[in-house]
């Protein structure tokens, strides 16, 4: 079974999951209630009893939120960093649109404590697709459009990186410690979020290695485009490394300082 396989399945939903393989249904779990162990797909190829702790809560690392509802949904946990750390259990999410939320998936988000919304779409996709009422209801929805990448190529991803507005806006967000936990999406979770992800992850010190694994765990559900993901790694290390790239932008070293004290797991 792919690595990309997650290891929990927490959904905002009372039922059984689809298993995107065919394989038969996952048990589904609310993120902060129930059985922990219950729902670990024990060929994923992590150890389902490693976690990262956030007070009386355990993530597991890339736990799922949203199953049911919000395709490709899911913590940064546990993704290895800087001096061997790892991001917090807790504090980043990545995703799609947290739109079709039911009345449990709103209670799910209500006890994730999302305070803040980075959304990397364009106005015509947000009109197309807002988020749920109980969404901007309790966060701050912070816009930060980047060129949709009709083509999902090197060229598509880079033009991303080079959205230098929306790349300050987002990190101005992480930069506010009082915003998190934070929640970042585009249309699929996977492209646009997967070149903020990786500029937010180069900033905490993740490796490339861990980066794109990282990504590739949106694979099986959304799919991936690797080479393109890679291209933007290879740009960061181009233009002098993200240090580089984020002060051209206009992200502040106040900011950088922030996201690190509360996106990295104690």
């Amino acid at each position: 079974m792919s690595s990309a396989r997650a290891l929990l399945l927490v959904v905002s939903c009372a039922s059984a999951c689809t298993d995107p393989s065919g394989g038969g249904p996952f048990v589904c779990h609310d993120p902060l209630a129930g059985d922990p162990d219950g729902g670990v797909d024990p060929d994923a190829g992590v150890d389902p009893d490693a976690g990262v702790s956030s007070g009386a809560r355990t993530c597991r690392r890339s736990e799922p939120v949203f199953v049911c509802a919000v395709p490709n949904a899911r913590d940064l946990v546990g993704t290895p960093i800087a001096n061997g750390q790892s991001v917090a259990c807790g504090a980043l999410y990545r995703g799609a649109p947290l739109a079709a939320l039911s009345d449990e998936g709103c209670r799910v988000f209500a006890r994730l404590g999302i305070r803040t919304i980075v959304d990397l779409r364009e106005d015509s996709e947000r009109a197309a697709l807002p988020e749920a009422p109980c969404v901007t209801a309790a966060a701050t929805v912070v816009s930060a459009p980047m060129p949709i990448p009709y083509n999902v190529s090197a060229a598509d991803y880079i033009a991303d990186l080079n959205a230098s507005a929306s790349i300050a806006a987002a990190f101005a967000a992480l930069g506010d410690a009082a915003a998190y936990p934070v929640y970042i999406h585009c249309t699929y979770g996977r492209d646009r979020t997967g070149v903020l992800a990786a500029a937010v992850l180069s900033a905490l010190g993740a490796t490339h290695a861990d980066i794109l694994q990282e990504y590739l765990i949106s694979q099986q559900a959304v799919g991936a485009a690797p080479t393109s993901l890679t291209a933007v790694l290879d740009e960061i290390a181009l233009r002098g490394g993200i240090e580089a790239v984020l002060t051209a932008a206009g992200v502040t070293p106040a900011e950088l300082a922030v996201l690190r004290a509360r996106a990295v797991a104690p």
